[in-house]
């Protein structure tokens, strides 16, 4: 695994990358996981949501990772989508950061340092007490303001 702990895979049923030596629920089942009867995780739960909130369904949030993991796989095959804008016409890589679930929750370490940096770079003060929603918002301002992390020339 690498030491970028912060980053998630766009997909957190497939926790195994291309090269790594670690199954993926494509090779193992999930009910043969020996971590398959605790709770989902973090990332599977919010993945979830995101797709089953795309088709309109409800989702509980008392599944086991073997059970959300089958659920992600059953989603996405009814999407027709691998993870990323498909069929179903929602693409989960960018969703507001209001509907975010855990959007109240203090900013991350990777957010906050990023921030800090894009503040310096615009010679604005930084807010070392922003949530994960409001840090994302202000890091699009930022962004916009300091031309950082803009796709192609700024305007």
């Amino acid at each position: 695994m690498s030491s970028n702990q912060d980053k998630q895979p766009a997909d957190p049923s497939d926790m195994a990358g291309p090269g790594e030596g670690r199954p993926s629920n494509a090779q193992k089942d999930p009910r043969d996981w020996k971590t398959g009867d605790e709770p989902m995780t973090g990332a599977q739960a919010s993945y979830l949501h995101t797709l089953a909130e795309g088709q309109g369904e409800e989702i509980p949030d008392d599944l086991t990772k073997a059970e959300a993991s089958e659920k992600i796989d059953e989603l996405k095959r009814a999407a027709g989508t691998s993870g990323g804008a498909g069929a179903a016409g929602f693409d989960n890589t960018r969703k507001d950061p209001d509907q975010w679930k855990t959007g109240d929750e203090p900013m991350t370490g990777a957010q906050a340092s990023y921030l800090q940096t894009l503040s310096q770079e615009a010679g604005e003060e930084f807010d070392a007490n922003l949530t994960k929603a409001e840090a994302s918002k202000r890091i699009d301002e930022l962004q916009a303001k300091t031309g950082r992390g803009q796709k192609g020339p700024s305007a």
